[in-house]
């Protein structure tokens, strides 16, 4: 885990209200809370067309006005060898700046990324052991 620092800021009541409310519906401290926020928020402002989403697996980044998360994106991107041109005609309903914005955040945040790809490979796998399961190549 990186190391972290303290800092003292001073919220308005309404907000650390909110805060707290978040806090107790997911059962985690304020400050896991509140630290999430910004790292998501700070990203977010680093790559314009990317947002944070809830889903049973967590919290994931994906590609605003889109149920695509970037991880999928990725995946799209190395099965069309790395061709953006490819990419575009495999993923037709998101225009070119939702491409880019999904590629740029993974340039940022590879290891993000890369570590969902693998559970996502793995869990494919354990799929694929079942007996009454079989891949459908499209």
């Amino acid at each position: 885990m990186a190391k972290s620092s303290p800092l003292s800021l001073r919220l308005p009541v309404e907000l650390l209200e909110e805060i707290r409310a978040e806090a107790r519906r997911v059962a985690r401290p304020a400050s896991q809370i509140i630290q999430a926020t910004l790292e998501e928020g700070t990203r977010m402002r680093r790559c314009p067309g990317i947002i944070f989403t809830d889903g049973p697996s967590g919290r994931r980044a994906t590609v605003a006005g889109t149920g695509i998360d970037v991880w999928e994106v990725v995946r799209a991107f190395r099965a069309c060898g790395d061709d953006a041109r490819a990419l575009e005609r495999a993923l037709p309903q998101l225009s070119a700046p939702q491409i880019q914005a999904a590629l740029y955040y993974y340039r940022l945040y590879d290891d993000e990324i890369n570590e969902r790809l693998r559970l996502e490979d793995q869990l494919a796998a354990e799929l694929e052991s079942l007996p009454f399961v079989r891949r459908v190549e499209v």
